[in-house]
């Protein structure tokens, strides 16, 4: 079973997966939803088609590791996304994640596009939960 990451937002959510044996994090795709029930659709069939048994969600808390305005929108996301998937998912904290994204593409010499930016951002919340199950 894979391990796919979402880094949500209000325009985009960028999404990631590991490979085969869950040791590498890959950036996937970047969705631009209509809507919480046709995004919750699309990541269903992702989870489906990639033998996803693992879901990581992005948080986005404060500095001082407090709820957001964002962050309260991403728990009402979870509750919709737990009730419509058969998949455990779980939240993880994402500060200064797109920022480290935007570095990273940087020195890579890789553009700045924002569908870009999400995907990456979401295979570093994929790397960094990967890392930490490692240690």
């Amino acid at each position: 079973m894979r391990i796919m990451a979402i880094d949500y937002g209000l325009k985009r959510v960028g999404v990631a997966i590991t490979d085969a044996l869950c040791t590498i994090a890959q950036p996937l795709l970047t969705i631009e939803p209509r809507s919480a029930s046709a995004l919750i659709k699309r990541l269903k069939c992702i989870a489906q088609e990639n033998e996803v048994g693992l879901i990581i969600l992005g948080n986005p808390l404060s500095l001082q590791g407090k709820s957001t305005e964002m962050s309260n929108r991403i728990e009402r996301f979870l509750k919709k996304l737990r009730r419509s998937i058969d998949v455990e998912v779980v939240l993880w904290d994402e500060r200064y994640v797109s920022k480290y994204a935007m570095n990273r593409m940087r020195s890579l010499g890789i553009s700045g596009k924002k569908e870009e930016i999400d995907r990456i951002a979401a295979a570093i919340i994929l790397d960094e939960y990967l890392e930490s199950k490692r240690a």
